[in-house]
């Protein structure tokens, strides 16, 4: 990584944390693609309970909108966690690298990554959809909160 860019904070509900520490920890077990960033990501976390994690925090299951470097066109995807990757044109899974990037970043954070060997930037615009685990729906607009 570029030591250039300074790294944001990031925040992980305890379920989060806990189910991509159990899955790095199985990728580094069977040498399937190394985890290191993602523990790395991890280990810098601040921890929080899912009912305080702040609604402008990027989670798994939530709708992130963001750009990578300098692109005009925004993009939009589900964060999820790899085995729950079912629909990779809206998905993106967590332990990619652009997903680890935007695990934990607030609305307005930049994070550099590397993807096929360049060091990218990803800044996220914003937070759609939230899919809590008990199956319910946080709808993010700027000062309401509307459950479905």
């Amino acid at each position: 990584m570029n030591t250039r860019y300074d790294l944001p904070p990031i925040t992980l509900a305890t379920n989060d944390y806990n189910r991509l520490l159990f899955t790095a920890m199985i990728r580094q077990k069977h040498n399937r693609r190394k985890p290191d960033f993602l523990l790395k990501e991890l280990r810098r976390a601040k921890i929080c309970h899912p009912s305080a994690l702040p609604e402008d925090v990027v989670s798994t299951n939530c709708r992130v909108i963001y750009r990578i470097d300098n692109e005009v066109k925004s993009r939009a995807h589900l964060l999820v966690h790899p085995e729950d990757l079912i629909w990779p044109g809206a998905e993106i899974s967590v332990t990619t690298p652009l997903g680890t990037a935007l695990l934990g970043l607030r609305v307005g954070d930049r994070m550099a990554f590397v993807e096929d060997g360049r060091v990218r930037e990803v800044y996220v615009e914003g937070i759609g959809l939230r899919f809590l685990d008990d199956g319910s729906t946080v709808t993010r607009t700027p000062g309401s909160i509307t459950w479905i």
